[in-house]
């Protein structure tokens, strides 16, 4: 009786232990923890991230980052910790936050040190061009072909420090000077000096600029990239293997729903700005 009581103990054990093991151990730490943790820059940047009239945060991000969060069963807490985009990438290295949602572009580099699942979103590379110093090029033959003059020794173009701007920038413009800036109003201010040729970044940062700043549009041209797209994607840690083929599951399976709902209500705000 007693080696029988104890085959069935045995049998418990392999038994508990086999149910543990059927969840994957990234799904299963958040789901045991009972919370999903979001790295999400510190900044507000609409239509991904922003505080409406009630102070309540939305956006396509955090929506996004809602649903998953039901999806997986647990509650939701967003880590704003982070003062540039490469910030966002480092708090999911060091653990201190499960994935990084934060209109994230999926850069080579970055992909070194984390996974990135398959794309949500993409956006139009940006262009803020001055006036008074694109006119001193006229006689230049590409002078109509924004992408051929910028690439060119001696011209300079700014770019945010920490941000995926500058890998893009290097790839599109090897020609040109490169210079980093600590704010968005630093680099638009020092191209609104004739510092720079030009200043780039993503269309919703440079639409939202162009929609709280109108009187600059006497000073700045606009324009948009036509060689590439930057893509948005989620972030995990690289041992994290299960929850990426999970995440690239859920955007496959949401693509045509809650993603497109996303899309129409979201996009709409930005043809809008």
């Amino acid at each position: 009786m007693r080696h029988l009581s104890f085959k069935c103990f045995f049998l418990l054990i392999i038994m508990n232990a086999w149910t543990h093991a059927a969840t994957p151990l990234d799904i299963a730490r958040i789901q045991q923890r009972g919370e999903l943790i979001v790295a999400l820059y510190y900044e507000d940047v609409p239509p991904f991230y922003m505080h409406n009239a009630n102070n309540e945060l939305i956006g396509v991000d955090i929506e996004l980052a809602r649903d998953i969060a039901e999806k997986l069963g647990v509650t939701l807490k967003f880590n704003r910790n982070s003062k540039t985009y490469d910030d966002i990438i480092k708090t999911v290295v060091n653990q201190q936050a499960d994935i990084g949602i934060s209109a994230l572009s999926d850069t080579l580099e970055r992909a070194k040190v984390v996974r990135f699942s398959t794309p949500y979103w993409s956006l139009r590379q940006a262009l803020l061009i001055n006036r008074l110093k694109l006119s001193s090029y006229k006689n230049n033959p590409n002078f109509k072909k924004t992408e051929l003059l910028l690439n060119q020794q001696g011209i300079r173009i700014g770019v945010i420090k920490g941000s995926s701007y500058i890998e893009f920038a290097k790839k599109l413009f090897p020609q040109a000077d490169i210079i980093s800036y600590d704010s968005l109003t630093e680099g638009i201010a020092d191209t609104k000096k004739s510092n720079n040729l030009a200043f780039l970044y993503d269309e919703v940062e440079i639409m939202n600029w162009n929609n709280l700043h109108p009187e600059d549009s006497l000073f700045l041209k606009t324009d948009f990239i036509t060689q590439s797209i930057d893509t948005l994607a989620i972030a995990v840690r690289w041992q994290d293997t299960h929850l990426l083929s999970w995440l690239d599951l859920y955007i496959e399976k949401s693509k045509d729903n809650f993603l497109k709902k996303l899309h129409t209500t979201y996009s709409n705000s930005l043809t809008n700005n």
